[in-house]
């Protein structure tokens, strides 16, 4: 009987399905029964009823069960990594882009990352390391690596002594290895993840978390994740997710009155993190243009601000649920000063969410031509063309055939830095 109520519960998502599903749903039923009576021994059953239910159909049951939800993407980002009692991580993903396919609402999906590769951490937390390798290239936001990282060390309070004892696997975890060879974003996605997990390490001491991304985001030849590092850490305190992120920083979090008081008392990177990862506290303003700027211009005139107007015009982007029309008109209200850098931002934002979106990103960058912004947007792009795919790749390639001449030429020619 425990063996039945498994199998229903597996394929559960058929049986609130539609139609077509009922017939699915009436074979189980009848394999079910021939495995009790010995019939088909239960392994041949379960692997017979996987192959019964392609990825396909999986896609098919998660929308029609999320059909009647008030917010699909919601209901998508808990329904789909309940498949992975039956079906592997990256099978998983793939479900996600069978969804995206037939659901246009679903593209930007960082929060299912998180818990998709999440749950494939808790299955051995000692194993932890090897998950994040199995993250795939330039989908939801890669939200896989953050999930993997905080997943790790989500439910542990650490001494001092313990922090020392984990700094080291920290230090490495982002750098490349024969298992894993990152993209510019994945890996500066990977430090900005350690921004978020160091919080949890530290128990959401932002300060204790703000130099311990010293240790371990600034590398002995120069190079320098801390800005990505510092966002990590100021963001899981402004945006928790879920229940256990609300937990840690509960009765920590500042009010929008002292937010500039706050973030003072900070040196000027970590100051500007912590005043742009506020912006939450500030959400109906910066949705709006001349607020977006107000915003900012708290921030002194230079690099800090500069970081400001960086993060905003990428976070901009999710807020209209990547709604092309929406950023361009938004793009088109912001003063000339710094249109470019949110047109720029905004396509960049679309490759950064899924490759599927160059062509989207590509539109932003034509209506920019008509703004005033052209230039510096294309620029952007053939910067993320070097940055966010590994060269030679097919998605490098769709986005330098899609540029202009003057950029195609240079597209994906040279690595890059951010």
């Amino acid at each position: 009987m425990k063996k039945i109520i498994y199998y229903l519960k597996v394929f559960q998502s058929f049986l609130n399905g539609r139609y077509g599903y009922i017939l699915c749903a009436t074979v189980i039923i009848f394999l079910i029964i021939f495995a009790e009576f010995g019939v088909i021994p239960h392994r041949q059953l379960a692997s017979l009823l996987q192959k019964k239910s392609s990825l396909s159909g999986y896609a098919d049951a998660i929308i029609a069960q999320c059909a009647s939800s008030d917010y699909r993407p919601g209901c998508y980002d808990k329904e789909v990594p309940k498949l992975m009692d039956v079906i592997s991580m990256e099978d998983a993903f793939k479900v996600t882009a069978l969804v995206q396919q037939k659901d246009s609402d679903y593209w930007y999906c960082h929060v299912l990352g998180h818990n998709l590769s999440g749950r494939e951490t808790a299955k051995d937390p000692e194993k932890w390391k090897e998950v994040i390798p199995r993250c795939p290239i330039g989908t939801c936001s890669n939200g896989c690596i953050h999930g993997a990282l905080q997943e790790r060390f989500r439910k542990e309070n650490f001494s001092d002594e313990e922090i020392d004892r984990v700094l080291p696997d920290l230090v490495d975890i982002c750098e490349e290895k024969s298992t894993w060879h990152p993209t510019g974003m994945e890996q500066a996605t990977c430090y900005h993840a350690l921004g978020h997990l160091l919080m949890y390490v530290s128990s959401a001491d932002t300060k204790k978390s703000v130099e311990l991304c010293e240790s371990v985001a600034q590398k002995p030849d120069g190079r320098d994740f801390l800005t990505v590092c510092y966002d990590g850490v100021f963001m899981q305190l402004f945006q928790p997710l879920e229940p256990e992120d609300f937990a840690l920083v509960k009765g920590k979090v500042p009010s929008k009155e002292i937010l500039q008081l706050f973030c003072s008392v900070y040196t000027a990177r970590p100051r500007a993190s912590c005043w742009s990862e506020g912006w939450p506290l500030y959400a109906d303003q910066v949705k709006n243009p001349q607020g977006l700027i107000r915003f900012c211009s708290a921030l002194e005139e230079g690099a800090g601000r500069e970081r400001c107007y960086n993060g905003m015009f990428f976070v901009i982007p999710t807020q209209f649920r990547l709604n092309r029309e929406k950023i361009i008109s938004f793009c088109r209200e912001i003063p000339l000063f710094v249109r470019g850098r949110c047109f720029a931002n905004g396509a960049g934002r679309m490759i950064e969410t899924d490759t599927k979106l160059i062509n989207e990103s590509l539109a932003i960058c034509k209506a920019a031509t008509t703004a005033d912004a052209g230039d510096e947007c294309y620029d952007e792009l053939v910067v993320y063309s070097q940055f966010n795919f590994h060269a030679g790749s097919d998605a490098q390639k769709e986005l330098c055939n899609g540029l202009p001449d003057k950029w195609g030429a240079h597209c994906g020619s040279a690595p890059a830095s951010r």
